[in-house]
């Protein structure tokens, strides 16, 4: 969408000044102006585009590193209750 924007823009601007102003020079500048623009944009939208996909990547990670972390704390308090329970035995055992 904001790329027809900015192709519209480069030939309205471009006509505008062929029209108004007669130079060619002027029209031509000014249109390649726009089309630099238009690169910019492209550039710059491939460039969200690539941060969004990182993010979205980085998300995933995350969300892995915690369910990690969620499973060490089970594990890690399964073995405490079971180390209890062994301490619990032995001293009802003496």
């Amino acid at each position: 969408m904001r790329l027809a924007t900015a192709t519209t823009l480069a030939l309205a601007v471009s006509t505008g000044f062929a029209g108004c102003i007669g130079s060619e020079e002027q029209a031509r500048q000014a249109e390649l102006k726009a089309q630099h623009a238009e690169l910019k944009a492209e550039q710059a939208e491939a460039a969200a585009n690539r941060a969004r996909a990182a993010a979205q990547q980085a998300q995933i990670a995350a969300d892995r590193a915690q369910k990690a972390v969620e499973d060490a704390t089970r594990e890690i308090n399964r073995v405490a209750e079971h180390l209890n329970r062994m301490d619990q035995t032995q001293g009802t055992n003496e």
